[in-house]
């Protein structure tokens, strides 16, 4: 039971509310990100194996291709955006109890928050107990205001110190993590229903190993990110175990969230192949598959450019996940110049993504194979100009998981991407996904604006716990499963309504609508 009294197993409610990372919207002078912000440009620095074969996971130094690496000094270009730096943003460690009451105000029930690993342990073998007491504040905020914790463990952000050890490139440095996991846990295991051992492990690799935009920004090492990929899930297995052992820990549910994201071709037909292709292959890199086959079977065997995988299956089996986040914004469309695009007039979304939400339904579609229950942790635009296109966002997406739930998808709750504007790691305070404003040029970091855009999202907060979670308690999700066929056939549908609400021709919308293969799942 949580601390506000109430069972999340046996709660009908269905959660509505937000998701806030500590450290997007407080900073922290001993992370892994205060670090990397103070950089000059992502070093060049490439690293590709040039044969084939499948390479085991354990050692990093264990290889049998030919590899190419090469490396240039560092540039003079910051790695953030604007040369930005996040301060202390909007202050959420200080001006927690307000942004809490505004999201008690939009209709929330629940609100998602990560645990900052950096703000506890700042150096190896230290504790903050301040940092503690700090959080138990927030915990006690929440409860006042009747709302339902569920709290992420590693949200792309670790100590320095971490990293200093080898970070996630290392095998050996799961146990580190553990040891964190153990400990967020003995101080708030009685706080929180739902916890999160990491926020998109995914994405966390490729943009640290791949694109250079996330800490220790290398570029290219897709085998480095392969093997993050791997000893974090490796991790998320050794710290569900470790949790589940201790006291209160069977009272609790532990997950993952993973990024279900995608991409597809604009068009079809031969001047497409390029694209089909390229597509292709971002999508197995990107590894919804790696990480549905780990949790489905404790086997991870993840794609490596160009003809390599990387293989290794625990010998403890299967891992445990209680439940599994969803973040998904939108799948990708791209143009025949290999560049984001979207298959109607009004173009794409400030993040390079067109507005579609029947893609939510078929993330959720796919989330459902692991057959525990989901959870929607993020889904958001991000809008520079405050207009009418965000509550087309949030009534098309929330609309898109009523339907989910009524066809008998176990979706429990639904977390908007985010409350306050904040640092969007590499890009700064460009990207503005809150549904308060702020702006750091204010000079007051307490200082909110509730968006027009964000209303509607107070009329939907307001039906939507007690609708849905009455359609939860009264129906099964195993009762009402659609088969892969029907899936696509009712994907195929929603696209075509779609196309011609956005003005498409008939003949055009036969010609781009039909693929050959599942998109999310495709690279297997």
């Amino acid at each position: 039971m949580s601390a506000n009294g109430r069972d999340s197993k046996d709660d009908p409610r269905f959660l509505c509310g937000v998701a806030v990372s500590v450290y997007q919207n407080s900073g922290d002078p001993n992370s892994n990100w205060a670090w990397y912000e103070k950089q000059k440009m992502v070093a060049v620095d490439l690293k590709l194996s040039l044969s084939s074969g499948d390479t085991s996971g354990l050692d990093p130094a264990n290889h049998d291709g030919t590899m190419v690496h090469s490396s240039w000094n560092r540039l003079g270009k910051s790695v953030v955006m604007n040369n930005e730096r996040i301060g202390v943003s909007s202050d959420f460690w200080n001006n927690y109890a307000q942004d809490i009451r505004l999201a008690k105000e939009l209709g929330s029930n629940t609100f998602r928050l990560s645990i900052e690993w950096s703000r506890i342990m700042p150096a190896q073998g230290q504790i903050d107990q301040k940092a503690i007491e700090r959080y138990h504040q927030m915990f006690d905020c929440m409860d006042k205001h009747d709302m339902e914790a569920n709290v992420t463990l590693h949200w792309f952000v670790h100590p320095r110190w971490f990293d200093e050890l080898g970070g996630w490139i290392k095998s050996e440095n799961v146990r580190y993590y553990v040891e964190w996991a153990e400990l967020a846990f003995k101080h708030f295991g009685k706080r929180a229903k739902l916890w999160a051992t990491f926020n998109e492990p995914g994405v966390h690799a490729m943009c640290a190993y791949i694109a250079g935009n996330h800490p220790p920004g290398k570029l290219m090492h897709f085998r480095d990110a392969g093997l993050v990929l791997l000893h974090m899930l490796r991790a998320h297995a050794a710290a569900y175990r470790a949790i589940k052992k201790m006291p209160g820990g069977k009272d609790v549910l532990v997950g993952l969230v993973h990024n279900v994201f995608w991409t597809e071709p604009k068009g079809t037909g031969i001047l497409y192949a390029h694209v089909r292709a390229a597509c292709r292959a971002g999508n197995r890199v990107w590894g919804n598959e790696t990480v549905m086959k780990y949790l489905q079977e404790g086997v991870f065997h993840h794609w490596l450019p160009p003809c390599r995988h990387l293989h290794w299956e625990d010998p403890m089996g299967k891992p445990g996940c209680d439940w599994f986040g969803i973040n998904h914004y939108a799948r990708g469309i791209v143009g025949l110049n290999l560049q984001p695009s979207s298959r109607g007039p009004r173009g794409v979304t400030e993040m390079g993504y067109p507005m579609y939400p029947p893609s939510l339904y078929r993330a959720i579609s796919y989330g459902s194979k692991l057959g525990v229950p989901m959870y929607i942790t993020e889904n958001g635009t991000p809008l520079t100009e405050d207009t009418s296109e965000r509550s087309e966002w949030i009534s098309g997406y929330l609309g898109q998981v009523q339907k989910a739930v009524e066809d008998g998808y176990d979706v429990k709750g639904f977390m908007y991407w985010t409350l306050v504007d904040n640092f969007e790691w590499a890009f700064a305070y460009e990207l503005k996904f809150g549904l308060y404003e702020f702006n750091p040029e204010w000079n007051d970091p307490a200082k909110r604006r509730l968006k027009e855009g964000s209303k509607v999202i107070k009329k939907w907060y307001a039906e939507l716990p007690d609708k849905l979670g009455k359609v939860l308690a009264q129906q099964k999700a195993s009762d009402h499963k659609k088969t892969s066929e029907e899936m696509e056939e009712e994907d195929d549908e929603q696209e075509e309504e779609h196309l011609k609400k956005e003005g498409w021709k008939e003949e055009d919308i036969e010609e781009a609508v039909p693929y050959d293969e599942d998109p999310v799942t495709v690279g297997t």
